[in-house]
């Protein structure tokens, strides 16, 4: 018995010697570190993170990225649409808003005397919830407002954001899905101890302070959810889908009659059944130490209770037996969308589906893309997929050509998905899939985003180890199992939306009771934010690049410059060949470079060629802007030569297909039709460059039906093969040293020895805004978009720290005078913003920009509002401190690294600006006085005259509020296209 005990003992420490000098790849080792706490980590796992449990729960995800002294933050809550009340959806959307109105130690100056008035008007809600009577409704709710008032007197609104931009904290935002409520933002790490405070006391306790204000900025988001004809189709496809289930019958912003009858009981209920520490995480990626962070963790962590969570259990749905279709109809183009349900983000079904998904488009070398896509058969169609955790689905999408029927867009499609239950696929396409991932992987994890990673495993309930394996448990699929699966799967079993053109007459607009604008706290501060500032912090020091030293240059000859970085991180590169010329240079020329992805050569067929570089790995991307066209390769380190290879190839052999371009062409006057129903491309394409430049503009200035009709496709090859005649540069970021990138571009960029002058660009004149005006461009839509421009002085980058400073102090945020007078005061917009925006070119002009979508009765009050504050800028000699804070902060954690450093000095070449232009912002921040800023604003913003650009419905806008605000001229489709059909 002793002789075998020795004998197993043996054989499991060979085993165990055997595991420590060959480690499988992705295997969970449990330690503790130096303070006693425990955490696990993944062997092969990409980010190296760290993953902890507190005693309370409380998961941390934990990633060193020493790229700059900043940290990425996410803080999820497993808490979203689908755990809302059925009675009152929408929910966790609206306290996703609450959180950011403080707690009872920020956010208010007597919480004592608030909070009475806060419990006051919890119950005169849950009252006007009880009743159906309309007028009863109405009485009650003009008590809320005035108990409102009061209240308001005793909150400092905005000091979250506040608080956030004294510590430096950069895109701090939120989020709600269907299974997750995610809070966000990119703080200095010398600050890290300030946010966990922060952060701690905001979570601890609820507030629901200025409540009927923020619902009134939720009101909005929901009447801009029914101009939104995407989002329209999308529900409905999702509720079709899940006929039971509440990822289908929950919307994350909720069901109009709940949003009309809040509760902020309901709220605090469910605040206090899901936001507690064993449903929560924590997630950071940056510059951080392990241990030290979890010991401040759990310093304001810690001390949170847990509690038992209810476990949010969806309902089975039955199987789809037979294709359900529906139809949306609305005033944008007409394109379809159908989707077949799988099982949840666990299951076997999510591998399968990843691979068939990406077999199908992959934007390369999928079916979709080669045999639509690519042969111009749709104007476009693509498919993807979204796991959630208990279904799953597979959504396919495509817009007709001229002539088509949705119908036949979707058999098209269909019939790609046979292909795949044919297995009439290459064998190479799964393997090349893979590697596609793999690389999709290293670009996820690159940079502190890699963050976000630790949120999708932490609110789908994924083990690290899972999660991160995914793509490798890829490599065992082979095609008889795809094959199979196919068969089994994607049957007459899928839910179908048309989107169709017309007007929908069930819109529901959410009539907003009236309310009293709330009196904005300017002076006032928190003992909590006062105790931030004066908490002293190791301070950082900004750096400023050198470019010169950063960036390598070699002139390979005279206009051929080659620009290198070296890549430090991983063995991706990235070559580009820079050209200073586009559509103001040429019309022609955009046209050309778009009709590249549609050629082979004289030694690949098209598809061939979209199929060798999806092979390799690589990514081809030839564009073109209005005074900038770039060819660009990127993949992995072993690929390069190859790479500059197959670019030349393609760049001097492309092989003119005349029915190609003909198809071409006719995509492109589909596409101008479609515009012209597109609400977006109406205001920040037509509207935006006709206010801009008037009726000659980069938006009118194209090729006719008939010039583009009367082009030889073969002279649209010669065009780019003749981009490399004049004047360029290279850029090259990856892992070679500059004299083997030399050799290769030598060997391979053969260009003429006298290069080319650059031709000269169409010059567009940029009209005098001396006087108001109104341009008016009718369209059907809930609410009015109103752009206020006005041209100011041309660029002067002396003027950029001054601009920086104003922008930071009056536009820059939530925290900004704008946002607080505009829609927390006054609940006018759920948008609005403004900025002083400076151009791209150094020889034009900055503007002063101005926005606000809102309802149409409110017009009148937020474009005065947002002129009041224009003219008038509001004197807050705090929330100026706070913006000279924020720049320095932000300045002195800011790193520009890898490739940043290249397109952070092209851009600045640009402006005539040779040197690290933050220095100069940074050093006007620490001494700035409001003094300095009124001066810029009294010379360069009070007083102006503007051009007031809206998109609304005609039948709904008052004229004489338009009137009131200068001449109005009411806008055809034609004069801001240059077409109307």
């Amino acid at each position: 018995m002793k002789r075998l005990r020795l004998i197993l003992a043996l054989c499991f420490t060979v085993c165990v010697l055997a595991s420590c000098t060959k480690t499988a790849k992705y295997t969970v080792k449990e330690q503790k570190d130096a303070n006693g706490f425990t955490y696990k980590t993944v062997e092969g796992d990409p980010a190296k993170a760290r993953i902890y449990t507190l005693d309370n729960g409380l998961t941390v995800y934990l990633s060193v990225n020493r790229d700059a002294p900043r940290i990425q933050t996410f803080i999820p809550v497993k808490a979203g649409s689908t755990y809302d009340p059925s009675e009152t959806t929408g929910l966790a959307h609206y306290l996703e808003h609450m959180m950011f109105k403080g707690s009872s130690k920020f956010g208010t100056k007597d919480w004592s005397a608030e909070s009475k008035l806060l419990e006051k008007i919890s119950d005169l809600y849950e009252k006007h919830k009880a009743t159906s009577d309309k007028a009863e409704k109405k009485k009650i709710y003009a008590e809320i407002d005035k108990v409102s008032q009061e209240a308001s007197k005793l909150a400092i609104a905005n000091e979250y954001d506040k608080l956030l931009a004294v510590i430096g904290a950069k895109g701090s935002n939120a989020w709600t899905s269907t299974e997750e409520t995610v809070y966000v933002s990119d703080i200095p790490t010398n600050e890290l101890e300030k946010w966990l405070q922060i952060e701690s006391e905001r979570f601890s306790k609820l507030v629901l302070r200025l409540f009927h204000t923020e619902i009134e900025a939720v009101y909005e988001e929901f009447n801009m959810s029914q101009d939104n004809d995407g989002r329209k189709a999308y529900s409905t496809l999702l509720a079709s889908l899940w006929p039971t289930h509440k990822y289908g019958q929950q919307t994350t912003l909720g069901k109009g009659e709940h949003l009309k009858n809040p509760s902020m009981v309901n709220i605090h209920n469910y605040f206090d059944t899901y936001y507690v520490p064993n449903n929560m995480a924590i997630c950071l990626s940056g510059d951080i130490d392990f241990e030290k962070t979890v010991q401040l963790i759990n310093k304001y962590w810690g001390g949170f209770k847990r509690s038992d969570v209810p476990a949010n259990v969806g309902a089975k749905e039955e199987p789809i037996k037979e294709i359900t279709e529906k139809t949306v109809v609305g005033p944008s183009d007409e394109y379809l969308m159908f989707a077949y349900r799988f099982n949840g983000y666990s299951s076997e079904d999510r591998k399968m589906v990843t691979m068939i998904d990406m077999i199908l488009s992959n934007s390369q070398a999928g079916l979709i893309d080669l045999n639509l896509n690519q042969k111009q058969t749709v104007l476009r169609a693509g498919c993807s997929t979204r796991f959630m955790k208990d279904y799953g689905m597979h959504t396919f999408s495509g817009s007709p050509r001229a002539g088509q029927t949705l119908k036949e867009v979707k058999n098209l499609i269909l019939e790609q998905i046979e292909k795949v239950k044919k297995g009439d696929f290459p064998d190479w396409l799964i393997g090349a899939v893979v590697k596609d991932m793999k690389l999709s992987q290293i670009k996820r994890f690159e940079g502190n985003n890699r963050a976000n990673e630790f949120v999708d495993a932490f609110t789908l309930g994924i083990d690290w180890n899972d999660y991160v394996s995914f793509t490798d448990s890829l490599e065992s699929i082979t095609k008889e199992q795809i094959v199979k699966f196919a068969n089994e799967h994607y049957k007459n079993n899928y839910v179908v939306v048309y989107k169709r053109k017309g007007v929908d007459k069930d819109v529901m607009k959410v009539e907003k009771p009236k309310i009293t604008p709330v009196p904005i706290n300017r002076t006032d501060r928190s003992d909590f934010l006062t105790k931030i500032l004066n908490e002293k912090t190791s301070p950082l020091k900004p750096e400023y690049i050198d470019f010169k030293s950063k960036i390598k240059k070699e002139e390979l000859q005279k206009g051929l410059e080659l620009d290198y970085i070296k890549n430090e991180d991983n063995e991706l590169f990235k070559l580009y060949y820079i050209f200073d010329m586009g559509k103001k240079h040429s019309k022609e020329l955009a046209l050309a470079v778009n009709y590249m992805k549609y050629l082979g050569t004289d030694k690949y067929t098209p598809s061939a060629l979209q199929e060798e570089f999806y092979k390799l790995g690589l990514s081809l991307s030839i564009r073109t802007g209005a005074e900038y066209s770039s060819v660009s390769i990127s993949g992995l380190k072993s690929s390069f030569e190859k790479a500059v290879e197959l670019v030349e190839h393609v760049i001097s052999n492309a092989k003119a297909d005349d029915v190609a371009y003909r198809n071409y062409v006719a995509g492109i006057l589909k596409n101008r039709s479609n515009s012209l129903m597109n609400k977006s491309a109406i205001m920040w394409s037509g509207l935006f460059n006709y206010g801009k430049y008037g009726k000659f503009n980069p938006n009118t200035n194209i090729l006719s039906d008939k010039e583009l009709n009367a082009i030889n496709p073969t002279d649209l090859t010669k065009l780019v093969a003749d981009m490399t005649s004049y004047k360029h540069r290279i850029f090259y970021y990856g892992q070679d040293d500059v004299a083997k990138v030399k050799e290769v571009i030598k060997k391979h960029h053969t260009v003429s020895a006298e290069l080319k002058e650059l031709p000269k660009p169409t010059k567009y004149t940029e009209q005098s805004t001396n006087k108001n005006r109104v341009y008016f461009v009718n369209y059907d839509m809930v609410q009015a978009n109103i752009l206020m421009i006005t041209k100011k002085n041309q660029f002067n980058k002396d003027q950029l720290p001054q601009i920086k400073l104003f922008n930071e102090y009056f536009g820059g945020g939530m925290g900004s005078i704008v946002f607080q007078e505009i829609r927390e005061s006054q609940a006018l917009a759920y948008s609005a913003w403004s900025s002083f925006s400076t151009p791209s070119k150094a020889d034009n002009s900055n503007y002063i920009l101005g926005y606000v979508a809102t309802q149409i009765d409110k017009l009148k009050l937020a474009t005065d509002g947002l002129l009041e504050l224009l003219n008038n800028m509001p004197h807050d000699q705090k929330a100026f401190d706070n913006a000279r804070i924020a720049i320095q902060k932000k300045i002195e954690s800011e790193r520009i690294t890898k490739d940043n450093i290249y397109w952070t000095y092209d851009s600045n070449r640009d402006l005539g600006i040779d040197n690290d232009y933050r220095e100069g912002v940074y050093n006007l921040a620490k001494k700035a006085t409001f003094k300095d800023l009124d001066k810029f604003f009294n010379e360069n913003v009070k007083n102006s005259k503007y051009t007031f650009l809206v998109v609304g419905n005609r039948k709904l806008v008052n004229m004489k509020t338009l009137r009131k605000l200068g001449e109005v001229k009411e806008l055809s489709l034609k004069d801001i296209f240059g077409y109307d059909k």
